[in-house]
């Protein structure tokens, strides 16, 4: 099974080096050799690992694997050279990447989808926030009023990263005392590209590449990072489709737009 086709130019964490964790369906990082995702099929429960041919998940070999049956997603490996991978072995919890024998998709690239019940991942490692940090990721809501997200805090404390929240309003805690919500709603499905950053204490959240207007809320929260699309408890499960994660542990402001501009330009959100 072949991991990884050697990358004719630089990738997103080549440019923009020091990731604290980074879950993607391509590949982000030329010197990263591991694999993309595991997957459990359907027919027998078997799993296997699946990496990278031209710097994308290798679909080819996965619909292989998976035939006329589903594809669950047991580990979403953490790319970043952190070894905190995202992991679930409770079948029932496992988001979807293959359904009936196909792959599914967001705007014709793969996608991960977390059905708003109980599909989440847990980290190998928690992740701290530092005074400065970033989130960029990829999703989409299927409808209004459903949960967007992708890094939180998976424990029984209140607590999270960045959101568009049922509410349809948008909400990002990037440090422990306050947090930002957006002083408008937004009932869009479409395919986002979400960014949360902390610039030691300033606290900014953009939609495609444009500032998202938002007032702070002071309170005493945790910021523990420790799954993918599990908030605080069962009742708040992300539901949503995922494609990419990236989350650097101090202040890339100055590389926002880089980084941003390179994420759209592999998806085309914007």
């Amino acid at each position: 099974m072949p991991k990884t086709a050697a990358p004719a130019a630089s990738l997103l964490l080549d440019t923009y080096s020091g990731a604290a964790a980074a879950y993607s369906l391509r590949l982000l990082r030329t010197a990263y050799s591991g694999n993309c995702i595991r997957v459990r099929r359907s027919s027998d429960n078997a799993e296997q690992d699946f990496g990278f041919v031209a710097n994308v998940l290798d679909t080819a070999s996965l619909l292989t694997f998976c035939g006329v049956g589903n594809g669950f997603v047991t580990t979403w490996y953490d790319q970043s050279g952190n070894a905190n991978n995202g992991t679930q072995t409770t079948a029932a919890n496992q988001p979807q990447i293959v359904s009936s024998g196909a792959l599914l998709t967001v705007n014709s690239k793969t996608c991960i989808s977390f059905d708003g019940s109980n599909d989440s991942f847990n980290l190998a490692s928690t992740i701290t926030a530092a005074a400065s940090n970033y989130q960029s990721f990829v999703g989409k809501r299927d409808a209004s009023a459903r949960r967007l997200y992708a890094l939180a805090t998976g424990i029984a404390t209140a607590g999270y990263q960045l959101a568009l929240w049922n509410t349809n309003k948008y909400y990002l805690q990037a440090k422990t005392t306050q947090y930002e919500v957006s002083t408008a709603t937004d009932a869009t499905t479409a395919q986002l590209l979400l960014t949360g950053l902390n610039n030691a204490g300033t606290q900014s959240m953009f939609k495609n590449g444009s500032t998202i207007t938002s007032s702070a809320v002071s309170l005493s929260l945790t910021l523990s990072i420790t799954a993918i699309g599990f908030y605080n408890n069962a009742s708040l499960m992300a539901y949503c489709k995922l494609q990419e994660i990236v989350f650097y542990n101090n202040d890339q402001s100055a590389n926002r737009t880089g980084i941003e501009s390179d994420i759209n330009t592999f998806y085309t959100i914007y």
